[in-house]
C-alpha cells in the first residue's frame, strides 16, 4: 500500500501569520497554488490560509491588509508520513478539503493534495487489456 511518504510534495510554499493578505494572495499567485501552510517563527505548523479565505477580499478590499493569522484556518487536520494512501482519500472525503500537511515528528516536512491521491491511484493501477 502507498504511503503519504510517496506521494507528497517536499518543497512547500508556507507564509507566515504576521503576512499580510496581500502577501498571501502573491504567494498563492505566484506559486499556482490554493492553500498555504501558516508557520510561526520556530517552524511550527499554526494553520492555513486558503483561496477561499482569501475571497473576502471580494466583500472588502481593506482585507488585504489584515494579517494572514486574523484569515487562517487554525484547527487544521494534518497527516503523518506513515499514512496509507486510503486514510488520506478518507480525510479528503470526509472532511473535504484540498490538501493536508505532512507532519513527522511534529514538524512539517511536505503536502499532499487530492490531486496527489488521484495521480498515485491512476498510475498504480494495473494497464488496461487491449481491447
Amino acid at each position: 500500500m502507498l504511503t503519504v511518504k510517496e506521494i507528497m510534495t517536499r518543497e512547500i510554499v508556507t507564509i507566515s501569520p504576521e503576512s499580510s493578505i496581500r502577501e498571501a494572495t502573491d504567494k498563492l499567485l505566484e506559486n499556482s497554488v490554493s492553500g498555504l501552510p501558516v508557520v510561526d517563527a520556530a517552524g511550527n505548523l499554526v494553520g492555513i490560509v486558503t483561496e477561499f479565505a482569501l475571497l473576502a477580499m471580494a466583500y472588502d478590499n481593506n482585507v488585504s491588509d489584515d494579517f494572514v493569522a486574523e484569515h487562517m484556518t487554525t484547527d487544521v487536520l494534518s497527516i503523518n508520513v506513515s499514512d496509507p494512501i486510503n486514510k488520506v482519500a478518507d480525510a479528503f472525503i470526509l472532511h473535504r478539503v484540498r490538501r493536508l500537511p505532512v507532519m513527522e515528528d511534529g514538524r512539517l516536512v511536505g503536502l499532499v493534495a487530492r490531486r496527489d491521491v488521484l495521480r498515485a491511484l491512476h498510475y498504480a493501477e494495473a494497464p488496461y487489456a487491449a481491447c
